[in-house]
Formats: structure tokens, sequence, C-alpha cells
């Protein structure tokens, strides 16, 4: 017997069920891909001998699970993993978004968009008057506006209310698709083999809901996201054929 080892390293790849184009989307870098494989038995105990010795087991369901950490965080992967959908909203501008009345120093008031430039905060007076940036430290990133005061003489009529222009971005929104299917490709090297090329092949499979995502992050890791999927059968392939209706494993030969 000829020993093998295996230590993989690769790329991994899917295509949306039913998709009509080959056109596969990469995972990025994954650093956790795993399969594993299940038995659902029925057992059966004798009676008679006092024993209760297993006399029957057999199975009568086979079940392929894969779990995966990705390391590439986007706006896809967050929306594949969240049952979420991606959408995009233009840069834009707002004109006298109101802030809440009562205003002190101290308070802070999140605007509608971030991505905040040009941004100039009016009272509501008849002839509205300009609140001085010294009243008031802007976060342009997160639209946070952080009151330290408000002039003292005269007085501001409130509610103040803020014109600005915003960037555009991005946005995912959480639970809102059904269940992603699709299709999975594992293209790797075995490093314990002189990087010998394999293939694994899963032909059809549902994603679970992100199992966790670290938001804040310590230690000297950076976050994953950690999600499982169930394996499918492929209906379409023969249950005894070469393919099998789960998936396959390619050893390939190299020239």
């Amino acid at each position: 017997m000829i020993e093998q080892y295996y230590f993989g390293q690769g790329r991994v790849f899917s295509l949306a069920a039913g998709a009509t184009a080959n056109k596969w989307r990469w995972w990025g870098d994954v650093s956790k891909l795993s399969l594993a494989a299940e038995l659902e038995k029925v057992s059966h105990k004798e009676s008679y001998s006092g024993n209760k010795g297993t006399v029957r087991e057999f199975p009568v369901s086979k079940t392929l699970k894969v779990s995966a950490t990705l390391r590439q965080i986007d706006t896809q992967s967050l929306a594949d993993s969240l049952f979420g959908a991606v959408s995009t909203v233009a840069g834009a501008s707002v004109t006298d978004e109101v802030f809440p009345t009562g205003i002190t120093a101290g308070d802070v008031v999140k605007l509608a968009y971030p991505g905040v430039s040009a941004l100039v905060i009016k009272d509501s007076a008849g002839s509205p008057v300009t609140i001085d940036p010294q009243y008031y430290e802007l976060d342009a990133r997160f639209g946070s506006v952080e009151f330290v005061g408000l002039p003292a003489a005269p007085a501001p009529t409130q509610p103040l209310k803020a014109s600005y222009t915003y960037a555009g971005y991005k946005q995912v929104n959480f639970l809102t698709q059904a269940q992603p299917v699709m299709a999975l490709r594992y293209e790797g090297v075995n490093l314990a083999e002189g990087n010998a090329p394999v293939i694994v092949e899963l032909y059809k499979m549902s994603t679970d809901p992100l199992k966790e995502l670290a938001l804040i992050t310590d230690g000297t890791d950076l976050a994953g996201l950690e999600i499982e999927a169930a394996v499918l059968i492929d209906s379409s392939k023969s249950p005894t054929g070469s393919l099998g209706q789960f998936g396959r494993f390619l050893q390939v030969t190299t020239p």
C-alpha cells in the first residue's frame, strides 16, 4: 500500500440552484471547510433474554453536512448567510431633516444617512439661524452629531434642522429571502502530496442561517462567518451511478 496523506488548501465556489449561466462565485478566503456524514438508523433490542441485546440495526437515511468559516466578509457573503438581499443606495442630499426637540449639551443625534458632507444645522425661527459648528461635533463616517452646547443668546428655536449630502452605500437586509440552495465546488491542492490537485463537488445544498459572526473581536484572529449547510440529493443523477446524488471527490491525475 502506498501511503497517502492530506493537508488541503484551496478555493471554494458556489452557483445558485437553477442558474442558467455557468458563472460561479468565489467565496474568497475560506479558512475551514469540512464534510460530515451521518446515518439515521433503526435499532431493535430483543426482550426475551433479559440482556436486551441488539438483534437488528440498519440504516434508513444518509445525510451529508458541510461546515465552513468564511473570512471574506462582504455584502454578498452576508446576504447568503443571513438570508438577505443586497441593494445599492445612491448618494444624494437631504434638506431640513428635523431633530428631536429639547436638544442640549451632550445629546447625540444620528442622521438618517452615513457618509455625510456639507452639513448645515439651522433652527426653526421664521428667519432660520445657522448653528455655528463650534457647538457640535460631526462624525461624518457614521452621520453622528454630538452637541457640546448651544448658543445662549439668542437661544435657537427648536427643533433644529439639518441639511447635508451623503455618500452612496450598499446594504443587506436580514432574513427576508428564502433559504439559499446552491451547488458548491472546492478546487484544492494537497500539500502533503506535492500539491496534488483535488476537486470536491456538492451538487445541491441548502445553507442554514449564520451560525456566528463576532462583531466585536479580540485576540489575534480575524472574524469569520461560521456557516453550516445540508447537502441535498440531486434527483437528476442516478443513486448508483459514478457521480452519485450527493457529490463526488476527484483526485486529479497530473500529466
